[in-house]
Protein backbone atom coordinates (compact mmCIF):
# COMPACT_ATOMS: atom_id res chain seq x y z
CA UNK A 1 0.00 0.00 0.00
CA UNK A 2 1.86 2.80 -1.59
CA UNK A 3 1.23 6.93 -0.75
CA UNK A 4 2.10 9.07 -3.78
CA UNK A 5 3.92 12.30 -1.86
CA UNK A 6 4.64 13.82 -4.82
CA UNK A 7 2.08 16.81 -4.07
CA UNK A 8 3.72 17.31 -0.78
CA UNK A 9 7.27 17.19 -1.70
CA UNK A 10 6.42 20.40 -4.33
CA UNK A 11 7.22 22.92 -1.66
CA UNK A 12 8.86 23.03 2.09
CA UNK A 13 5.86 23.33 4.61
CA UNK A 14 3.42 21.15 2.64
CA UNK A 15 1.45 19.29 4.77
CA UNK A 16 -1.21 16.29 4.64
CA UNK A 17 -3.59 13.71 6.82
CA UNK A 18 -4.01 10.17 6.10
CA UNK A 19 -7.15 8.88 7.87
CA UNK A 20 -8.05 5.03 6.24
CA UNK A 21 -7.91 1.26 6.92
CA UNK A 22 -5.69 -0.80 5.74
CA UNK A 23 -6.74 -4.92 5.62
CA UNK A 24 -3.32 -6.41 5.81
CA UNK A 25 -1.81 -9.42 7.88
CA UNK A 26 2.04 -10.10 8.36
CA UNK A 27 1.86 -13.79 9.71
CA UNK A 28 5.38 -14.42 8.34
CA UNK A 29 5.98 -12.33 11.51
CA UNK A 30 4.11 -13.76 13.91
CA UNK A 31 1.30 -10.66 13.48
CA UNK A 32 -2.23 -12.41 12.64
CA UNK A 33 -4.58 -8.97 12.57
CA UNK A 34 -8.07 -9.76 12.83
CA UNK A 35 -9.00 -6.16 12.15
CA UNK A 36 -8.30 -4.00 9.17
CA UNK A 37 -5.52 -1.50 10.27
CA UNK A 38 -6.45 2.19 11.40
CA UNK A 39 -4.46 4.73 9.81
CA UNK A 40 -3.92 8.60 11.30
CA UNK A 41 -0.99 9.62 10.27
CA UNK A 42 0.11 13.23 9.77
CA UNK A 43 2.75 14.03 7.14
CA UNK A 44 5.07 17.44 6.87
CA UNK A 45 7.57 17.82 4.49
CA UNK A 46 10.20 19.78 6.16
CA UNK A 47 12.64 20.62 3.20
CA UNK A 48 15.53 17.22 4.22
CA UNK A 49 12.26 14.99 4.78
CA UNK A 50 9.02 13.54 5.27
CA UNK A 51 8.15 13.88 9.37
CA UNK A 52 5.50 10.98 9.64
CA UNK A 53 3.12 11.06 13.10
CA UNK A 54 0.05 9.63 14.07
CA UNK A 55 -1.22 6.20 15.19
CA UNK A 56 -1.88 2.59 14.42
CA UNK A 57 -4.74 0.72 15.80
CA UNK A 58 -6.04 -3.29 15.17
CA UNK A 59 -6.46 -6.30 16.76
CA UNK A 60 -3.79 -9.33 16.45
CA UNK A 61 -4.58 -13.13 17.56
CA UNK A 62 -1.67 -14.00 19.60
CA UNK A 63 -0.62 -17.31 21.12
CA UNK A 64 0.12 -17.42 24.71
CA UNK A 65 3.71 -18.24 25.72
CA UNK A 66 2.75 -20.28 28.58
CA UNK A 67 -0.58 -22.42 27.80
CA UNK A 68 -0.35 -22.40 24.43
CA UNK A 69 -4.22 -21.00 23.43
CA UNK A 70 -4.55 -18.33 21.29
CA UNK A 71 -6.41 -14.77 22.35
CA UNK A 72 -7.13 -11.29 20.68
CA UNK A 73 -5.30 -8.90 22.16
CA UNK A 74 -6.10 -4.77 20.88
CA UNK A 75 -2.67 -3.06 19.56
CA UNK A 76 -2.43 0.81 19.12
CA UNK A 77 0.92 2.31 18.26
CA UNK A 78 2.07 5.61 18.11
CA UNK A 79 4.29 6.40 14.62
CA UNK A 80 7.23 8.66 14.67
CA UNK A 81 9.52 8.50 11.88
CA UNK A 82 11.58 10.25 9.29
CA UNK A 83 11.58 9.44 5.56
CA UNK A 84 14.22 11.11 2.93
CA UNK A 85 14.65 11.09 -1.15
CA UNK A 86 17.61 9.04 -1.68
CA UNK A 87 18.99 5.64 -0.97
CA UNK A 88 20.04 5.45 2.92
CA UNK A 89 23.14 5.30 4.30
CA UNK A 90 24.68 1.51 4.80
CA UNK A 91 27.23 0.46 7.07
CA UNK A 92 30.65 -0.85 5.40
CA UNK A 93 30.00 -4.68 4.57
CA UNK A 94 33.49 -5.14 6.49
CA UNK A 95 32.70 -3.40 9.43
CA UNK A 96 32.56 -5.43 12.81
CA UNK A 97 30.88 -2.73 15.25
CA UNK A 98 29.23 0.27 13.95
CA UNK A 99 27.97 3.54 15.93
CA UNK A 100 24.70 4.56 15.22
CA UNK A 101 24.06 7.92 13.96
CA UNK A 102 20.33 9.85 14.01
CA UNK A 103 20.51 9.59 10.07
CA UNK A 104 21.02 5.88 10.77
CA UNK A 105 16.84 5.98 11.92
CA UNK A 106 15.95 7.92 8.49
CA UNK A 107 14.23 5.66 5.73
CA UNK A 108 14.69 6.43 2.21
CA UNK A 109 11.41 7.48 0.15
CA UNK A 110 10.58 5.46 -3.29
CA UNK A 111 12.23 6.08 -6.10
CA UNK A 112 9.03 7.72 -7.32
CA UNK A 113 8.28 9.76 -4.33
CA UNK A 114 6.07 7.54 -2.70
CA UNK A 115 5.85 5.76 1.19
CA UNK A 116 5.04 1.99 1.75
CA UNK A 117 2.35 2.53 4.57
CA UNK A 118 2.36 -1.72 4.66
CA UNK A 119 6.27 -1.51 5.32
CA UNK A 120 5.72 1.27 8.23
CA UNK A 121 2.63 -0.63 9.31
CA UNK A 122 4.73 -4.20 9.58
CA UNK A 123 7.74 -2.58 10.96
CA UNK A 124 5.82 -0.49 13.93
CA UNK A 125 3.09 -3.33 14.73
CA UNK A 126 5.78 -5.82 14.82
CA UNK A 127 8.10 -3.53 17.63
CA UNK A 128 4.86 -3.63 19.36
CA UNK A 129 4.13 -6.81 20.25
CA UNK A 130 5.62 -8.13 23.56
CA UNK A 131 8.98 -10.54 23.55
CA UNK A 132 6.84 -13.13 26.23
CA UNK A 133 3.24 -12.80 24.60
CA UNK A 134 0.32 -13.87 27.45
CA UNK A 135 -2.77 -14.61 27.79
CA UNK A 136 -3.17 -13.24 31.27
CA UNK A 137 -0.80 -12.26 33.73
CA UNK A 138 -2.07 -15.14 36.02
CA UNK A 139 -1.79 -17.80 33.16
CA UNK A 140 0.08 -20.91 34.22
CA UNK A 141 0.24 -22.68 31.26
CA UNK A 142 -2.20 -25.06 31.63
Amino acid sequence: MKIDLTELLRQVGNEADIAEEAEVSFPEDGLNLTRPVKIDLHLVNTGASVYVTGTLATEAELECSRCLKKFKRSLTVRVEEEYVRGPSAQPAKNAKEVELKANDFVYPLGGDNSLDLGELIRQNLTLALPIKVLCREACKGE
